[in-house]
């Protein structure tokens, strides 16, 4: 458990929703902030303190797709989870696309959502790194980008920790269970594609790379090993 009161962001219009998530948070041991626009998120974002935000989707000004990309085009890397009624595939994929670092779906199990919370504090607070290399794959420190074939790309917060941990077991079968753990933090399988979707962009984005692929080892995890050693 987190010794110390975090700031969470409620971004959802809903009031008796909104009313309920803050009293059950602040039992919690959070401290929430809670607005019903997303542009009044972005401000409140854009001025700092904040540790995580919730973001439902189905806001009355902007969408909340919005939200998260603007976050991450000011480079404001505080942990982002969606909360939404949208459960197409999707939707998913562009919310994580978009630098959304978790997805849950309305309705849910309070529960759940709280340990979810937990996990991207977790995360949040795990050291940086140096930076880790494999051919012409060079993943950028303190930065959400790698060098692929010379070419900067931009990464997701998540895809960032997935290539770093790939990296650092390059040649080794990475389990599911490994990422959810190292990754998001989680002690437990929480029953989604959401490491599957996040390797699957991820795969997308360094492809201009001849010389490394992540391979897929059906039933056990992930690999990242150059070409010429497959």
């Amino acid at each position: 458990m987190l010794s110390e009161r975090r700031m969470i962001l409620l971004v959802e219009d809903n009031v008796r929703l909104t009313r309920l998530l803050a009293k059950g948070l602040t039992e919690e041991s959070f401290v929430v902030d809670a607005v019903g626009r997303g542009r009044a998120a972005e401000e409140r974002l854009a001025g700092g303190g904040v540790d995580l935000a919730i973001v439902d989707l189905g806001l009355p000004d902007i969408d909340g797709l919005e939200v998260v990309a603007s976050t991450r085009r000011r480079r404001i890397a505080v942990p982002i989870l969606v909360l939404t009624a949208r459960d197409a595939v999707a939707a998913r994929v562009q919310a994580l696309e978009l630098g959304a670092d978790d997805y849950l779906v309305k309705p849910f199990a309070f529960e759940e959502l709280v340990a979810r919370i937990r996990a991207l504090l977790r995360r949040a607070a795990a050291p940086r790194w140096a930076p880790l290399a494999l051919a012409d794959v060079v993943l950028e420190a303190n930065e959400n980008a790698v060098q692929v074939a010379g070419a900067p790309v931009a990464l997701t917060p998540k895809q960032h920790a997935i290539l770093s941990l790939l990296l650092r077991r390059r040649g080794e079968v990475v389990t599911r269970t490994d990422i959810l753990a190292e990754v998001f933090g989680y002690q437990f399988d929480p029953g989604t594609n959401l490491v599957d979707v996040h390797v699957a962009n991820l795969r997308r984005k360094i492809e201009k790379s001849a010389a490394v692929r992540i391979e897929t080892v059906r039933g056990r995890g992930y690999r990242l090993e150059r070409v010429e050693d497959a």
